[in-house]
């Protein structure tokens, strides 16, 4: 009797062991489809240049470009000041900016290697979700869910757009640690608790929005298991106090509304006029993501079709969410999409009406929430999620492809994109830059009638009319770029002008003197204010 008890034990011991080998091994098989599809759908995006912010949050940042800046990350925002000292801007990311100083210390200004970790970030941020996914579905549904979420075009602005690593970030960081937190819910250890909170730290030292994975595990556990959860409670305010510490004690980086932005502009009450049109955006993002465009400043200012289709889109919601009230798995990931989008519907206004990056998060909960539909549909999601994961792959690839340089981002968006003055300047700068001078003026002054107090549109409509020689012009287009927002470039482009004007003029000499005794004073590290001044005292 006792041989025969022995035996069965080993036989489970066997059984067991077998079956966690077996494990493994398919989680390394899922984990290499995974990259192969990433790299696929991605691949190409590893040869696409600079864009966009990465120019001033990279190339022309000096404190990202040595490992030995890292402390002063953690002390300033993210945008080169063109030498008036540490990063400027309304954002906290150091650990973005930490991860821009390792790569460009190794790699120097090379895109391909910015790319080359974006892309893997990705990658295992859509492993994470799989399994995350697993604790609530069938393996089947969890994996064409996460590769939904691996492919989805949604995403693309997210891993090919440098700067837009910080959502990438937050959210691997923020899954892994709801991910342990699903994983040890029983228990309360404090290594755990230690490895959850260090996690959420990271993520919010990331993006601030890290802030909704907090809120998730709390809900999660409201539905789940309410152990321990006034302890958590307790961990998670002393980390979100820290980093309020950082953030707002040493750095001093609060949160400042991007004024030239047309939806702030706007009153509250018409902002939230706009929340079916924003819903609906988001919607129609996730099911038809086809017209994809950045820097987005559409604002709805009476009734539209689109706030009509968003009232009727979150009416269908909220019907099926009573149709599945008993289904928890449902309930948690509808209330993960309605928080994580809630940031974005313009309540507390942003600088932007909406941007693809900001769906990287929410589109989890969708997700989710189709899971817990489907999950018993067996062959017929195999089926439905090949051709959805065909549809979204083919429709990424391309686009990823749009990303190749400014001139072919910028030049393909502004068709979709109408109206945006800050499309329109980058736009044409790149214009500028390919020796179009003519056609960038064209896109120069229609950025400045739809931005009239922005000061990065004069300086570059300025830099037009100096090509043409016309520097009565391009000085005055300087000193209203100075004017609106002290920026370093109108200094530099001024001082310049000025130097060559004053050269046999006494009274424009002595002018020269001031203007560049006060630039200097306000960027006392500027190199080319520093050669233009060398230059006038030979």
């Amino acid at each position: 009797m006792n041989l025969n008890m022995k035996e069965r034990g080993k036989k489970i011991v066997e059984i067991v062991k077998a079956n966690k080998t077996e494990g493994v091994i398919k989680t390394a098989k899922v984990v290499w489809i995974f990259i192969l599809i990433g790299l696929l759908v991605y691949g190409l995006s590893l040869f696409n240049g600079f864009v966009w912010d990465d120019e001033e949050q990279i190339v022309n940042n000096v404190f990202v470009h040595s490992v030995k800046n890292i402390p002063l990350l953690f002390q300033s925002s993210t945008f080169n000041t063109g030498g008036a000292g540490v990063s400027a801007g309304t954002y906290y990311r150091p650990l973005m900016m930490t991860f821009f100083s390792f790569v460009y210390q190794l790699f120097g200004p090379n895109p391909f290697f910015f790319h080359l970790f974006q892309l893997f970030f990705h990658i295992l941020t859509a492993i994470l979700v799989y399994l995350m996914f697993k604790h609530f579905f069938k393996e089947m549904t969890a994996f064409f869910m996460a590769i939904i979420f691996l492919v989805h075009p949604a995403g693309v602005e997210s891993v090919a757009y440098i700067s837009a690593v910080q959502d990438i970030f937050y959210v691997l960081f923020g899954i892994l640690a709801f991910y342990i937190v699903i994983k040890n819910r029983a228990k309360f250890e404090f290594k755990n608790i230690f490895l959850i909170n260090t996690l959420l730290f990271l993520s919010l030292l990331s993006k601030e929005t890290a802030i909704l994975f907090f809120i998730i595990i709390f809900i999660y556990q409201l539905i789940f298991d309410r152990k321990f959860i006034f302890e958590n409670l307790i961990f998670f305010m002393m980390t979100v106090g820290i980093y309020a510490l950082l953030r707002f004690a040493l750095a001093g980086v609060f949160f400042t509304p991007y004024h030239n932005a047309p939806i702030v502009q706007l009153s509250l009450w018409q902002r939230i006029m706009m929340i079916p049109a924003i819903f609906f955006y988001y919607l129609k993002l996730f099911f038809y993501p086809l017209d994809l465009a950045v820097m987005q400043h559409w604002v709805i200012r009476t009734l539209d079709f689109r706030m009509l289709l968003g009232s009727l889109s979150a009416g269908i919601l909220a019907l099926l969410l009573w149709k599945k009230r008993f289904n928890r798995n449902f309930i948690f990931f509808f209330l993960w999409f309605i928080i994580t989008i809630f940031p974005y519907l313009q309540i507390f206004p942003l600088d932007m009406t909406v941007a693809e990056r900001w769906f990287y998060l929410p589109v989890v909960g969708l997700l989710g929430m189709m899971g817990a539909v489907w999950s018993k549909s067996g062959n017929k999601l195999v089926i439905m999620g090949v051709i959805i994961i065909a549809i979204f792959s083919i429709r990424s690839f391309f686009r990823t492809m749009d990303w190749k340089n400014g001139l072919t981002l910028y030049g393909r968006d502004i068709k979709i994109s109408k109206g945006a003055f800050d499309l329109e300047n980058n736009y044409g700068v790149e214009l500028f830059r390919a020796g179009d001078y003519q056609e960038a003026k064209v896109h120069f002054l229609k950025s400045t009638e739809l931005a009239p107090y922005w000061w990065t549109n004069w300086n570059n409509l300025g830099a037009v009319y100096e090509q043409e020689k016309n520097y009565q012009k391009a000085s005055e287009y300087y000193q209203k770029s100075i004017d609106n927002g002290q920026y370093y470039l109108a200094y530099e482009n001024m001082a310049k002008i000025l130097v060559l004007q004053g050269k046999d003029n006494p009274i424009a000499s002595g002018k020269t003197d001031e203007f560049l005794r006060k630039a200097l004073e306000m960027f006392p590290e500027n190199e080319n204010l520093k050669q233009i001044k060398a230059y006038r005292e030979r």
